[in-house]
């Protein structure tokens, strides 16, 4: 059915005719694109020429996407223009690349022969009506090594990070090529630097940049402008339908940019690669994990340097930088989270990245999880009281889940309250809760109406909103809704779902909704404990979902004996929250223990956790221990340590270097160890014994120390 309004008095029409030659001397604005809708004039415009654009700096050019600039000094106040040439056919002062929209824009660059250190991009972009003070406050880049429509994978960055490092006014304006003094378009600069280099081989890559600011328009990303030409480049631009050739009408456009870096020889350090977990790994679990990766690729020298990147995704930081090594322990990680990571090798002259890495955790087993991906409509209850037919489950997709969702249309049109609810949901009382869902709001005019999502416990009696859109003046999403609650002390057995809509539904198309999930992780006194040691600290981690009157725990520690205590940490007292415990036993000889929690109530009841294992290597690097006893006569300890897995070599020479015992010669796991010379057969005299030791990750240690021998 076709919405129709069949009448307009004379004074609403004549409005809309007056207000209609205004928008034609305007331009038209969606999030996709900024548009000229004026009258495509062949007139006189001043005559154009382009100039590269200009930067500062010390930093050498290694690629430049393209003129912006179409005339010096012909803008607003003796600026620079960058025109719209309107007099060729073109209307596109801009391509939206906001964040808020989910836009970006990309362009390509080709490296030929010797790889690319880059340091600095720089983009342009603009919001209309700024001054010339940059409103631009966010910008995030990925780096693709082929086209994103056709193949290419992400070999740095994310839609994530901010990276921005600076920006500023370019001295240039955006406006029409017949109206060159306008100001309410200034370009600014957005440099994105890099510390150290990325450092790019040769081939094509793209470039994907996506930016926020402070006003309402845009960021938009104008084209490359070049002086009478139509067509200036292959860009692409993401919207919520996916990538597509960014055109002004039909004619393809570039997208300017600039490269800044220095080029030269690849750098010969090898590349950090085959990670463990593997890229993009799933259920990984949240203890135990230990990051590791090896060195090869196209590089031939070892690095003296590593830096570790890691963290959440979209957050990495540097969590490891010094001497070379292969793997790395996170920790106790959270449950069902996106993490990312990264190596760097470095020589003195130069680094080599490794791509970034990513796996995901187990959910929390703990987790009960209510989803509605609305198949069909048998958990819900239409209750109006209009709309009794305006709500289906149907074959789309549109709100960002997949077919079928939830809809309500506009048709038959009512104006007031539309209402459906769930059925009972068994939620566990006075628990921190989540929920979710997939949403879209197709917006026909004003006023649209009021949409609610929330959670009732007593029938409908009462609501307590979760989401809430009142009167949006375009279209909502399609968006992926979060947020958080906590359920009632009683009756939270009782829960529904109700989704409202209040208002004229002739002022809307369709609403959609999908996939809407509430979870809350079931209450356990103690969740997780833990135990993992590093050199001589053994950490304790445990973590509590809820509390009664929780005095504190006692850690206790046993090495098959009886178990002693070694420290106290203070609870909570009574809570409801999940709470995180640490502990460190510093110190700790080497040896294998158990450890348990003794948790003590306020009125001094206890009760023991289970006891968890834990094995002590003592430190991580390459000793050489003096002998014990020496003088000795004629037995003696050699007590010594591997910082890795390592084949070792322990001899003993007499004064004249001459060697009278080997002691050892084979591989060894990491760790402390001993050995035992029995020197019965030697005369009495000082002797030496040296240790050699070659690691697995390329260390090598050599120390050599004097012992007596007396009889």
């Amino acid at each position: 059915m076709l919405k129709q309004i069949y009448t307009l008095s004379l004074t609403v029409l004549v409005a809309l005719i007056f207000a209609g030659s205004i928008i034609a001397q305007s331009s038209s604005i969606s999030n996709v694109k900024e548009v000229y809708t004026g009258t495509h004039t062949k007139v006189q415009t001043p005559a154009g020429q382009n100039i590269p654009i200009p930067y500062d700096g010390t930093l050498a050019l290694l690629f430049d996407n393209g003129p912006l600039v179409t005339n010096p000094a012909g803008g607003s106040g003796g600026a620079d223009l960058s025109a719209l040439q309107s007099a060729i056919g073109l209307g596109t002062y801009g391509f939206g690349a906001q964040i808020s929209a989910g836009n970006s824009v990309a362009d390509d660059f080709t490296i030929n022969g010797a790889s690319w250190n880059i340091e600095e991009l720089q983009f342009f972009t603009y919001q209309t009506g700024s001054s010339t003070t940059s409103t631009i406050n966010d910008a995030r880049i990925r780096i693709w090594n082929g086209a994103p429509n056709a193949g290419g994978t992400i070999v740095f960055g994310d839609l994530t990070t901010n990276r921005l490092s600076s920006t500023s006014w370019t001295n240039i304006y955006r406006a029409l090529d017949t109206s060159p003094s306008a100001s309410d378009r200034p370009i600014m600069r957005v440099v994105v630097q890099f510390s150290p280099a990325l450092t790019l081989g040769p081939g094509t890559y793209w470039v994907e940049v996506s930016l926020g600011g402070t006003l309402a328009s845009g960021p938009w990303a104008p084209a490359v402008s070049i002086v009478g030409q139509t067509t200036t480049g292959d860009a692409l631009q993401l919207t919520s339908t996916g990538w597509a050739a960014a055109v002004d009408g039909t004619y393809p456009q570039g997208i300017p940019f600039i490269v800044l870096g220095n080029s030269g020889p690849p750098c010969p350090v090898q590349t950090p690669e085959n990670p463990t977990p593997a890229n993009n790994a799933v259920d990984v679990p949240i203890t135990g994990v230990n990051l590791s990766w090896s060195n090869g690729g196209p590089g031939t020298v070892p690095p003296n340097q590593v830096e570790v990147f890691f963290g959440p995704a979209g957050n990495m930081v540097s969590v490891y930088s010094g001497a070379p090594v292969t793997q790395w322990s996170p920790g106790t990680l959270n449950y069902f989270t996106n993490y990312q990571w990264k190596v760097v090798n470095k020589i003195d002259t130069c680094n080599i990245s490794s791509s970034t890495w990513a796996f995901r955790t187990i959910q929390d087993p703990n987790l009960v999880e209510h989803c509605e991906p609305f198949a069909d409509l048998s958990n819900w209850t239409i209750v109006g009281p209009l709309g009794l037919t305006n709500w289906t489950a149907s074959a789309t997709a549109n709100a960002g889940g997949t077919a079928p969702e939830l809809r309500m249309g506009w048709s038959p049109s009512f104006t007031g309250v539309s209402l459906i609810r769930s059925n009972a949901i068994p939620l566990v009382n006075n628990t921190a809760s989540t929920f979710s869902f997939n949403f879209f709001l197709d917006y026909f005019a004003a006023p649209s109406g009021t949409v609610t999502v929330g959670i009732t416990y007593d029938g409908g009696t009462t609501e307590e909103v979760l989401y809430q859109v009142v009167d949006p003046p375009a279209n909502v999403g399609p968006a992926l809704i979060e947020g958080s609650f906590t359920t009632p002390a009683t009756g939270s057995e009782n829960a529904q779902l109700q989704i409202t809509y209040n208002g004229y539904t002739f002022n809307i198309d369709y609403i959609y909704w999908d996939n809407l999930c509430v979870k809350q992780v079931i209450p356990v006194e103690l969740t997780s404990f833990i135990a993992k040691s590093d050199n001589n600290t053994v950490t304790l981690n445990w973590t509590t979902a809820t509390e009664l009157n929780n005095s504190g725990f006692q850690i206790e520690r046993s090495n098959g004996g009886e178990y002693q205590s070694v420290g106290f940490v203070a609870g909570h007292g009574t809570s409801t929250s999940t709470n995180n415990y640490v502990y460190l036993d510093q110190n700790v000889e080497a040896g294998t223990y158990t450890y348990r929690l003794k948790q003590i109530d306020l009125d001094g009841s206890f009760e023991y956790s289970n006891a968890v294992e834990v094995e002590v290597l003592g430190l991580r690097e390459y000793t050489l221990g003096q002998n014990y006893p020496n003088p000795f006569n004629p037995s003696t300890t050699i007590n010594f340590s591997l910082a890795v897995d390592s084949k070792v070599s322990l001899k003993v020479f007499n004064v004249l270097g001459q060697e009278v015992a080997s002691l050892l010669n084979g591989q060894m796991s990491a760790g402390s160890q001993k050995v035992s010379f029995d020197a019965s057969s030697l005369n009495s005299g000082v002797y030496f014994y040296r240790l050699e030791a070659d690691g697995i990750d390329g260390q090598k240690f050599s120390s050599t120390k004097k012992m007596i021998l007396t009889k």
